[in-house]
């Protein structure tokens, strides 16, 4: 008998499995961790926070903007790769 977690184990290698032999990439897991990879880096360079918010914005209104632009970004970036990708 299994236990939960290898039950949970298996499901996981069966998935990663499924996925790797499909040709189409997982574009929400690419778009995904490419916002958080812009994200990291509109923070990591305050000339960028400063453009990206607006002057008299509320204290909260800038982490939302910053966000806001991290998923824009890799919005665009995951379509241009696609267009890429149906070139091919």
């Amino acid at each position: 008998m299994m236990t939960v977690i290898e039950k949970q184990y298996m499901d996981a290698v069966i998935a990663m499995n499924r996925r790797l032999q499909s040709s189409q990439p997982d574009w929400e897991q690419r778009r995904y961790e490419i916002a958080k990879d812009a994200m990291c880096a509109i923070l990591c360079n305050p000339a960028i926070v400063d453009k990206v918010t607006e002057e008299g914005e509320p204290a909260w209104g800038a982490p939302v903007a910053i966000a806001k632009t991290a998923v824009t970004l890799a919005g665009l970036l995951v379509e241009e790769l696609k267009k890429q990708k149906s070139d091919d």
